[in-house]
Order: C-alpha cells, then structure tokens, then sequence
C-alpha cells in the first residue's frame, strides 16, 4: 500500500492535473465582442476575441455563421459556457474552452423573445427579457445547462422587457422595460418580484447598478422634462427616485441618449449621448452626482459604455477604447490583427479572463460597479 502511494504521489508531478497546468498558465485579459449587433453595428457573424494586454489585437475569430442580430450576451466561469441571444427569437449556448455550440433554443412570437440575457454565477439560471419588441409580459427562466424553460415571471403589463442585470452576488437581477414606468427588482431564490423602482420620467433605456446592489442608475429619455443628457438614481430597497441629473443647459437636444456606465471604482458615470457622438462623464463621489466632461467619439452609433475590471479603460460601442483617467483614445477594436482595416462596433461585450482554456472570471456586458457593501462602511 505504501508503494502504491508513493507511486501515485510521484505520477502527480509526473503528470499533474489539468488544473495545476491551468495554474502555471499566464493570465489572458480579453474582450468577447459579439457580432453583428442586432441593433446596428459593423463586423462578421461570430465573436471577436481581443487580448487587453497586447493592445487590443484581435486574437481570435469565432465564426458563427448561423447568428441573427445578437441581441445580449453573458457568460459563467464556473462552468465554462456563453449563451447568446440573437434573430431576436433565438438563445444559443456556446462551450468556452471548445467555441462549439452546444445548445440552441427558438421561441415563437407568442412565447416572448430574447433580448438583454443574464446568467447567476453558478451559470444555472440564465434570465431572458422577451424584448423591448414584445409584448410579452413576463421574464423566462432558463436552464443555463440545457436550455429548458423553468419558470415565466410577470414583470411588465404591456411587455416591453428589455435591458437586464444580475448582481455579482447572483442574489437578484434589475429589469426594465421600455414599456412600464417602473424597474423591477427580482429575488433569484423565489424568482419573484420583490420592489418596484419609480415611477421613472422618461422611458427606460439601458441601466447600471453599484457593486452593494443598492442603487440603480437609470438611462431614460430626459429631455422630455428639460434636464439634457443624463439619468435617475433609484433606490432598489425603498423603490423610490433619489436623483434626477442632467445638462440642463443642453436641454433643447432632442437626442434619445443609449448607454450608461459606473466605472469599477463608482468615482463616475459615463452616459453615451450617441446622436451628438458624446460620452458625458459625472462625477459621482458626490450626490447628485456632477458633470465633469465630454468625451468625444467617432461615430453615431446605438450607444453603449461599459469598462475593464481595472477600470483602466472604457469601451463603447463605436469599438474605441478610453484611457479612464485621461479620457483619450488608446485603441480601436478591428476586424483584422493588424489593426489597419474596418472597425468593430458592437454593444454586446464583456471581459473574459482565462489560463489556459480555463476561464478564470468573467464580467458583464453592463458598466456595473463593483465596491461591496464591505468597503463602503
């Protein structure tokens, strides 16, 4: 029995196990974008790979000629998958270490769409809006592994269900529809509504919220009321508006802004102005929080923002890269390695980290901050 021990001992460090390999791999930093948005966008059907730490190269091309217009996309570390949602009927789930799909579902019109998908960290629940298209009322539970319809949840009465998050800690995800006045809070134990946000001005866009998951902010059509460029801060445990903030002085633009984002550290807010190709950057360590900047982009596009981990850099959906702290153009995503030919614009993206085929974190396709409930105290 010893020698077979010291046989089996000495067969580890002969042959180790993968996740000892993975462990001496280096650390990938990358970017998935996914193409071609469904909501306009330029590049081939399937996922550019970027790598953050090689200056935004394009190190890989996952071909999926089968995609529609991608509509969200979301992703799981602990089990290594991807899920997709595009054609605005369709859900596909896509093995990370392979690139091969695994699993591809369809719903009729009558069941609700797939619009702004996310996934519970544990990668079993992936939650669906039936799209801002729809007027389906309810929010799908689907089973990450199999695709499987577990559970419908009535959200908004004329549908409309379009943007989405879950929090990191997976305990709730925050749901808006272009359709309903209020954001809606829901308990990913019970998969229940629990709070009502609102009633919100305009007509809810895309939103964020901070890493406690006790603030949502939200895009909406401001200049509607006069304020300009901006959002509204809610509450998600009281359920009520805490801040309308704006740009007054702009408010004869007539623009629809797309695109909200808190960088990692929450120290400011990014909304994309995408009719006047302007990033407005607030400062958010004081409430309300302060306009600082613009910061100006390349082209009018849908209009999306979210940030790296280490909140170095900002991307939108033009496929442009911001320095954080200086607010200057450091890249551009492309559709070949050498950086020289046409732009990748999309906003269905989110940083992937992995060792190997291994992936080690994952982020969201929403600019969400990340300082816990721990450090604010």
């Amino acid at each position: 029995m010893r020698q077979l021990s010291l046989l089996v001992i000495a067969s580890w460090f002969l042959f180790p196990s993968p996740s000892a390999w993975a462990a001496d791999e280096p650390l990938q930093r990358l970017v998935y974008v996914t193409s071609r948005d469904g909501a306009g966008g330029k590049g081939g059907k399937g996922i550019y790979v970027y790598d953050i730490d090689k200056g935004y190269q394009l190190v890989r091309f996952i071909d999926l000629p089968q995609l529609g217009g991608t509509r969200g996309a979301c992703a799981c570390a602990a089990t290594g998958k991807m899920w997709i949602a595009h054609g605005n009927d369709k859900l596909l789930c896509l093995d990370l270490k392979t690139d091969k799909v695994l699993w591809e579902i369809q719903h009729g019109k009558d069941e609700g769409g797939f619009d702004r998908i996310g996934v519970t960290p544990d990668g079993k629940k992936v939650y669906a809006p039936s799209g801002w298209w729809s007027g389906n009322p309810d929010l799908k539970v689907i089973d990450g592994e199999t695709g499987k319809l577990l559970k419908r949840i009535p959200v908004a009465p004329k549908g409309g269900l379009h943007n989405l998050i879950v929090s990191t800690d997976g305990k709730q995800v925050v749901i808006g529809s272009t359709n309903y006045n209020m954001l809606s809070v829901i308990d990913t134990a019970k998969d229940e509504v629990i709070q009502k946000v609102g009633p919100i001005i305009g007509v809810i866009q895309p939103l964020t919220i901070n890493g406690a998951g006790t603030l949502a902010y939200i895009n909406t059509h401001l200049y509607r009321e006069g304020h300009g460029p901006g959002f509204e801060i809610g509450d998600l445990k009281t359920g009520k508006i805490l801040h309308v903030v704006g740009r007054p002085e702009l408010k004869e633009r007539k623009s629809r802004c797309h695109g909200i984002g808190l960088t990692p550290d929450e120290k400011e807010v990014w909304v994309v102005d995408q009719d006047h190709k302007e990033l407005h950057v607030f400062d958010n360590t004081v409430l309300p929080p302060k306009f600082k900047q613009v910061v100006p982009m390349a082209a009018k596009t849908h209009g999306w923002i979210c940030f790296s981990r280490d909140g170095k850099h900002a991307w939108c959906d033009t496929g442009e890269v911001f320095d954080v702290a200086s607010k200057k153009l450091v890249a551009q995503w492309t559709d070949k390695p050498d950086g020289q030919v046409g732009p990748v614009m999309s906003s269905k993206f989110f940083e992937i980290h992995r060792k190997g085929k291994d992936v080690v974190w994952v982020g969201q396709q929403m600019g969400i901050g990340y300082v816990s409930e721990e450090l604010k105290r």
